[in-house]
């Protein structure tokens, strides 16, 4: 696997995040714990649970950087996926028990091809009951194991691009960007069910998620070896590159210096905005330095910003980065 080399961490702290590439076997809480054990962090969280069969990018973040888990979790993915047609099983995926099997040798390459070109754009899907969605606070999977089935509310979710890889007898080999909190075995299963043949997800490969890709990513025995040689720096990645894909808000140094008290960012603070913003957004505040200082939502759009008056919250708090 080839490496990119991802921007140095500045300050050479353990508060950056790490591209970790996740084999097939381990849980994501089990990677995570390996983590904090090889680079001797207290905390540490991932971003986008990978099921235990699944591999690929799972991006974790160390110590303070913790706290930019919430601004994360809501990045888009890409997946490679392989589906298997022809057999339904109760998970959706090659784990479960076989809940239908049908011969499903007639089903064409074009037939597939257009299916999946209809699953592109906004969609609704219903969460498997093997997840780890909640209800009233316990696991769907655990109802699931116990033989309870609940009913469960179709999510909006978006498929920003669905394409076609290959056809190999029974096998479907395809590659998908979605946004988060998609089940691609889920959306295997509703593609053998479109079909009419049943279907269930046999492997799954997270390229990435965001800007953390595969080619970017490191294995756990590859930053044992880095702790060991010194380089681990050279591994993480710091907040400002993370956080780039949030529109960026400039401020002047005096508001900087006192965001620590929680002081909140008014207009006569602000030096430059974004071209378009409004209420509900997440931006990044820099100073002078360019480093992020906090995560802000914005209290007005862009035309009502210009109505403010000077001393006016313009933006409100979401979190302290400095």
């Amino acid at each position: 696997m080839s490496k990119k080399s991802p921007k140095l961490s500045v300050n050479g702290t353990m508060n950056n995040i790490l591209n970790l590439y996740k084999p097939v076997g381990p849980s994501s809480f089990f990677m995570v714990q390996s983590v904090k054990r090889t680079l001797k962090v207290k905390k540490a969280g991932h971003i986008g649970t990978l099921d235990p069969k699944a591999e690929g990018v799972l991006p974790i973040c160390l110590d303070r950087s913790t706290r930019l888990i919430q601004f994360l979790v809501s990045l888009p993915k890409v997946y490679r996926a392989t589906m298997t047609l022809g057999i339904a099983t109760d998970t959706q995926d090659a784990t479960g028990q076989i809940l239908s099997s049908e011969d499903a040798s007639h089903v064409t390459e074009q037939e597939v091809r257009e299916v999946l070109a209809g699953f592109r754009g906004e969609q609704q899907q219903t969460p498997p009951m093997y997840s780890a969605k909640k209800k009233n606070g316990v696991p769907l999977y655990k109802l699931a194991r116990n033989g309870i089935t609940i009913e469960r509310k179709p999510v909006t979710l978006q498929i920003y691009f669905i394409d076609f890889l290959k056809k190999e007898d029974n096998q479907v080999i395809f590659r998908v960007k979605c946004s988060a909190g998609t089940y691609i075995r889920t959306l295997c299963h509703d593609v053998g069910q479109t079909l009419g043949c049943g279907a269930h997800m046999s492997q799954l490969i997270r390229e990435q998620v965001g800007q953390f890709d595969v080619e970017s990513s490191w294995t756990i025995e590859e930053l044992s070896q880095a702790q060991d040689d010194g380089t681990l720096a050279q591994k993480l990645l710091e907040t400002e590159t993370v956080l780039d894909f949030l529109p960026e808000i400039k401020a002047t140094p005096d508001y900087v210096a006192s965001i620590a008290h929680g002081k909140p960012l008014t207009k006569i603070a602000v030096t430059e905005t974004p071209e378009h913003f409004r209420p509900g957004m997440n931006l990044r505040v820099t100073g002078e330095d360019g480093r992020i200082a906090a995560i802000v939502e914005p209290m007005v759009d862009e035309e009502g910003f210009q109505k403010l008056n000077p001393r006016d919250t313009a933006f409100k708090l979401k979190r302290v980065l400095v």
